[in-house]
């Protein structure tokens, strides 16, 4: 019925266009629209796709096609077809890639991520935006970029991850500040996603930077938008008048500007702000008006919410025939949108609406229906949200364990989906809360647990707060009050530095029930007051109320009866003034202890009657259905008969498809045998040159695998050169260590035992020999320790060249310093011959310990009395260094082992020791400056060492 209805509507919005001139047509205008009404009115989305396909037609160009498959995307977005927007967004992405038009391609990607998400398939979603960030940088479009980041936010906060979401909002404004652009789109942004996290001081924060930024470039739309999200974030910190004033001001530039929807939805978000602070009468009056301009406007998805706005305020009136009619009119809207998600969300209202009337069966009935719709068309998290609410009816009917299989039937659902952690939160909570009706503490805390841990991931300390209180709850029940206690008092720690006060209030009041169970009455009296004072500033009189009779409940255990009787008398009157059955049946129950307590039994039976009277009309009101268990299976029977009939239906069908397919197969089997002997003669002939191709293939095959085996056994034999090597140089290293380190110390601490024992004993002579004794030896430790240091850190790689600009006379003078100390032991002159001054680019510290190293070998095998020289030339592109000693010289035999490890070493002169390490030192950081080292020496007369390095390019 209500298909013929839209049919009708797309009609007359079709013939109100025809007048429209040819001329007057805009593409990007029209798409606008589609976007503003593929939710709102599907059915003006789709005169207006039609009205770009006709013009297409009589026009065809890639720009018109292009505009077309964006808006139908939107259109089918928004009434659900998910898989249908997407072939309009790939059939648009397509257009955008054959015309190069890399704009639209970035569009068309941010488009199907968008839908993407929508439909739950956020790694999808995530590939398609790397694409388009990928596009959007290649092509330099900061815009888009911006935009990319701001979608990978939006997907994080759809999945609940507060750190990732928040740090991708925030680098689009890192971006936006860069570049100048989207400034204040990307701080609105930013601020709504710490809105949603329950971050407020961070979301004003970023919300009034972004108003700074619309201000600036006078955006008028922005400023409205982000001053009415500033309002909100006031609301919600329970701040009245600051919401009030930022709304006020989002009005006024609204009504300034004309912007007739913008005034809707602030009248419906002021609405909410007076149901908020309990003033459900002003909040009656904006939401009618926000309703009036919605209908004028024809934005009949907007309509419904405020519907259900109004529905929920005339509960709050206890107008509930009202309430009820506006759910009605809901649903037909909802139904002529012609978007089932939606009639499902409304049938859900319409659910919740009688649980809180106590209508258990029509509640019931309600959710079946939304329950039914999304086992259609939506999706698993809109499933598990209907078997949750199923079990709330049976959770108040007492019907627990009903009520279990339908949660645990909503948490298996869930399972294993990427989805909203607040809906596994609502899911795992709801469980616990079965089980603790159940009385089965452990499994309770088990499901609030995993609730909790879910909302820590998210990052919500409203959510942590209040599930810790659930927790506390459990946990007093069960009896455990040192873990209720140490619970609850986390929770107010949360709450207290969030300012959380309706939340801090429940926070105290359970504190309160848990140290009244503890026996710790003071204590417990103040955790009610607190209470109170929160419920009260919260305007929640019914809170308020009911800790001021727990606090005469205590007075009555003290036997103060004179305040206890004050306290349940003042609870009992704010229930008869809130029309409160329940505080005033329990405070007379309360009064009738006290007057017990007095022994005043005459009293006590008075009060007790009237707690009776009063309770038995509240379960009177529950139960005013006859046989109302009976009504609900067969509520529940129906459902499922009808569930099974769909599935027969769907059976049936996938059984014609199937027929279908037989007798189409039948009809081509005559045609398929003759084309089968065509094919099987191709196949003979493909076959042999296959079998021919697949020869050559399989030696071309054999050969490769040859060259690979090949390839492998060089490389085998080279690792294992270099794995000998690499055992040589170990041994070598351990010989060092154990051998010539060993000898210079053993002298070392010989000498110096001497000299501690027996310096009375010695003459000076004697001590003058022992100390230069000692001296020789630490120096022969020091060189052999830098040397090792320095190969040892050669090896390993950790060797950093730091070129500089290097003057060769002050590298020289530095040389011969250190090396003129043992030269003058064996009284050997050291000269150079600079002619002058040479400059090049080397490492300093390297150089200057390869000539170190080679004057101090000079001087080793040099006699005393001899000569060390130094020359610097300059040849070409090169210079040359010459140290030369006037020594024994080297055997022509060993010249060629000198700078291996495994190689050539032998004592000085003077018998100083050797280890072979200082040339090949020598040779590994002179070829790392870019030079090489070479020997020439003659046997009696003495040797050259030359190093050769690049000279600085001037």
């Amino acid at each position: 019925m209500h298909k013929a209805i839209i049919l009708i509507n797309i009609i007359a919005q079709m013939l109100f266009f025809k007048h429209l001139n040819a001329t007057d047509f805009n593409a990007d205008s029209i798409v606008n629209q589609v976007k503003i009404y593929s939710t709102e009115n599907p059915e003006l989305a789709a005169v207006y796709c039609h009205k770009i396909f006709t013009q297409f037609k009589n026009n065809p160009n890639d720009t018109l096609a292009f505009s077309y498959h964006i808006a139908m995307s939107d259109y089918k977005k928004g009434i659900g077809l998910t898989n249908d927007a997407l072939a309009h967004a790939d059939t648009a992405l397509n257009i955008a890639n054959s015309m190069q038009n890399y704009s639209w391609s970035i569009s068309a990607m941010l488009a199907k991520s968008s839908i993407l998400t929508t439909s739950g398939n956020y790694s999808e979603a995530f590939k398609v935006i790397e694409k388009a960030k990928t596009l959007s940088l290649r092509t330099k479009k900061p815009e888009n970029i911006i935009q990319c980041y701001l979608n990978y936010g939006d997907i994080y906060k759809e999945l609940g991850r507060s750190k990732e979401a928040i740090e991708k909002k925030n680098e689009a404004t890192a971006l936006a500040k860069k570049y100048n652009t989207k400034l204040a789109e990307s701080y609105k942004s930013l601020g709504s996603t710490q809105f949603y996290f329950g971050l407020y001081q961070d979301a004003l924060k970023s919300y009034y930077e972004g108003l700074i930024a619309a201000e600036h470039l006078l955006d008028t739309s922005q400023i409205i938008s982000i001053t009415k999200n500033i309002g909100l974030i006031y609301r919600e910190l329970g701040d009245f008048d600051k919401a009030l004033t930022q709304l006020n001001d989002a009005m006024l530039l609204a009504q300034k500007t004309n912007k007739i929807s913008e005034i809707a939805e602030i009248l419906n978000i002021i609405g909410g702000v007076y149901i908020k602070f309990s003033r459900p009468k002003q909040a009656l009056s904006y939401y009618n008006q926000s309703l009036a301009l919605r209908e004028k406007l024809n934005l009949k998805q907007s309509c419904i919410k405020t519907l259900s706005n109004l529905a929920r305020t005339y509960l709050k009136l206890r107008q509930n025939d009202y309430a009820i009619k506006a759910l009605q009119r809901a649903i037909n809207l909802s139904k002529e949108v012609g978007d089932p998600i939606t009639e499902a969300n409304t049938q859900t209202d319409m659910g919740n609406t009688f649980l809180q009337l106590g209508n258990y069966a029509q509640a019931l009935k309600q959710y079946l229906i939304a329950l039914k719709i999304r086992q259609s068309y939506g999706k698993a998290e809109d499933i598990a949200k209907s078997m949750i609410n199923i079990a709330l009816v049976y959770r108040n009917l007492g019907l627990t364990q009903n009520a279990l299989k339908y949660a645990l039937d909503a948490k298996k659902t869930l399972e294993n989906l990427e989805v909203k952690p607040d809906l596994k939160i609502y899911v795992f909570r709801n469980l616990g809360n079965i089980y603790l009706d159940k009385k089965d503490y452990a499994q309770a805390i088990a499901a609030y647990q995993k609730a909790l841990e879910l909302s820590e991931k998210k990052g919500d300390d409203i959510l942590l707060t209040s599930i810790l209180k659930n927790i506390a709850q459990a946990y007093l029940d069960w009896g455990n009050i040192r873990k209720a206690r140490n619970t609850a008092s986390q929770a107010a720690k949360i709450a207290i530095r969030n300012n959380q006060n309706q939340v801090l209030a429940d926070i105290y009041n359970t504190l309160g029930n848990v140290e009244k169970k503890a026996k710790n009455y003071d204590l417990a009296i103040r955790h009610f007051t607190n209470a109170a004072q929160k419920y009260k500033s919260s305007a929640n009189p019914t809170g308020e109320a009911l800790c001021y009779r727990k606090i005469g409940e205590i007075y009555t255990i003290k036997k103060d009866f004179e305040l206890a009787y004050n306290f349940i008398n003042t609870s009992i009157s704010t229930g008869w003034k809130i029309k409160n059955p329940y505080l005033v049946a329990y405070g007379f129950k309360s009064l009738y202890e006290l007057e017990y307590k007095k022994e005043n039994y005459k009293k006590a039976l008075e009060y007790y009657q009237k707690h009776i009277s009063i309770k038995d009309s509240i379960e009177n009101a529950k139960h005013n259905e006859s046989n109302l268990e009976a009504h609900i299976n067969l509520e529940l029977d129906k459902t499922k008969n009808e569930i099974k009939l769909i599935e027969a239906e769907v059976e049936s069908l996938r059984t014609k498809v199937q027929l279908d397919k037989e007798r189409i197969k039948k009809q081509k089997a005559q045609r398929n045998f003759l084309i089968t002997i065509v094919l099987l003669l191709l196949f003979i002939a493909a076959t042999t040159v296959f079998f021919y191709i697949q020869k050559k293939k399989l030696s071309q095959f054999q050969q490769e695998k040859y060259d690979e085996l090949a390839r492998i056994n060089n490389e085998l034999n080279r690792y294992r050169k270099e794995l000998e090597q690499t055992i040589k140089t170990k041994d070598k290293l351990f010989s060092i260590i154990a051998h010539d380190l060993r000898s210079p110390f053993t002298g070392l601490l010989g000498f110096s035992e001497i000299l501690s024992q027996k310096a009375d004993e010695l003459s000076i002579e004697e001590v003058k020999d022992y100390s230069h004794n000692i001296y020789l030896s630490a120096s022969n430790i020091l060189m052999l320790t830098e040397n090792l240091l320095h190969w040892a850190k050669s090896q390993s790689g950790r060797i950093k060249l730091s070129p500089t600009e290097v003057d060769i006379q002050n590298l020289i003078n530095d040389a011969i310093a250190v090396a003129s100390i043992a030269a003058k032991e064996k009284n050997i002159q050291i000269q150079h011959s600079i002619k002058e001054p040479y400059k090049l680019v080397a490492d300093y510290d390297t150089l200057l310990t390869v000539i170190r190293n080679l004057l101090s070998n000079a001087v080793k095998f040099t006699p005393s009395g001899g000569k060390v020289s130094v020359e610097v030339l300059k040849e070409m592109n090169s210079l040359k260094i010459k140290i030369s000693d006037t020594g024994v010289g080297i055997e022509p035999e060993n010249l060629n082992k000198l700078f291996k490890l495994d190689g050539y070493t032998t004592k000085g002169t003077n018998s100083e020791s050797g280890t072979g390490l200082g040339l090949i030192i020598c040779k590994e950081f002179t070829e790392a400056n870019g030079g090489k080292i070479e020997v020439a020496s003659t046997i009696g007369k003495g040797t050259t060492f030359t190093i050769t390095l690049p000279l600085k390019n001037d």
